[in-house]
């Protein structure tokens, strides 16, 4: 801000504020955040109740048709933990909006990657399940024993979600997230969360491994019968789910518009309904509507021409 007694003199504004070119006055900076009621949240927060009614609605059917093979080739049980964790990862997309506070801050990201670490853990293990029984089992009985006798699946799994949480402790703990305003542009403070990148290499890693574990098992059971066949589904989710984040992360490094927050919510939507669109719902479909593919007699049928072609 130049003075006008001295124009040669300046005097800087306040972090708060900003000056034209020239200019003998400081004015204050808009404060820029995506509320609530923009049309934007609101949309992806329907979308995100959309989802945990979904999740109730198959987790509903599954349970009617709980016996039937389609639920138990689906998971059995499983079924019901990885739909109760897309729920519950639901939970971040709201804390992207509004004026942010530590607490939003840190339940952007800890809802999401503690309880989407549980679901690809899900699918790592079954997918071994599946390529264990058919194609090791009979090479290795006594392993097989031991996996069913300790429950080997609820083991990975558990191990899995202790060993994110701790790095999500570790994370948070050392480097907490807090708000931030971003100064970028000399007009307006857009509120943001100050995120240290490097309190998520730990978890990010986790979540990775877990995901090239999948492409991994799915593909070794590429040519099992096909209503054991989930390679490809599993496939598809991933890659969908690996073209959201690079799509973001490229968003991310061009735009550093206040609209971040709502791409970033938008990103961790859809890397939930990847799953639940690709790998529930033509499960759903087949109980419904193809009753006829849901019985023992069809997926014995499928078996015995697997095995003559071995």
């Amino acid at each position: 801000m130049d003075h006008t007694q001295n124009p040669y003199e300046c005097v800087n504004c306040k972090e708060t504020e900003w000056s034209a070119a020239g200019s003998t006055s400081c004015t204050l900076r808009v404060v820029e955040y995506v509320p609530f009621t923009d049309s934007g949240a609101i949309l992806i927060m329907v979308g995100a109740w959309a989802l945990v009614g979904l999740t109730l609605a198959m987790s509903v059917l599954f349970a009617i048709n709980y016996n039937t093979p389609v639920v138990r080739s689906a998971g059995g049980p499983m079924c019901f933990l990885i739909l109760g964790c897309l729920s519950l990862c639901s939970l971040s997309v709201f804390f992207y909006f509004g004026k942010p506070t530590t607490s939003f801050c840190i339940l952007r990201f800890l809802p999401f990657l503690l309880f989407y670490t549980v679901c690809l853990a899900c699918f790592v293990v079954r997918s071994f399940q599946i390529v264990y029984i058919f194609k090791i089992a009979a090479k290795f009985p006594k392993l097989h024993s031991q996996w069913i006798k300790y429950h080997g699946q609820w083991l990975v799994i558990t191990v899995a979600f202790v060993t994110q949480a701790l790095l999500l402790l570790f994370g948070y703990t050392f480097a907490p997230h807090k708000p931030y305003n971003e100064t970028l542009y000399p007009d307006k403070i857009i509120l943001g969360c100050d995120t240290n990148l490097k309190a998520f290499i730990g978890p990010v890693i986790l979540l990775l491994s877990l995901c090239f574990l999948c492409f991994i098992f799915s593909y070794m059971g590429k040519d099992l019968p096909k209503n054991y066949n989930e390679a490809k589904a599993i496939t598809f989710c991933l890659l969908l789910l690996i073209l959201t984040w690079i799509i973001f992360a490229t968003e991310h490094l061009l735009y550093r518009g206040k609209y971040i927050q709502t791409l970033n919510a938008l990103a961790v939507l859809s890397s939930l309904y990847c799953f639940l669109l690709w790998y529930f719902l033509p499960k759903c479909y087949i109980i419904i509507f193809q009753s006829y593919k849901n019985t023992q007699e069809y997926f014995q049928g499928l078996i015995q021409n697997y095995n003559t072609r071995q």
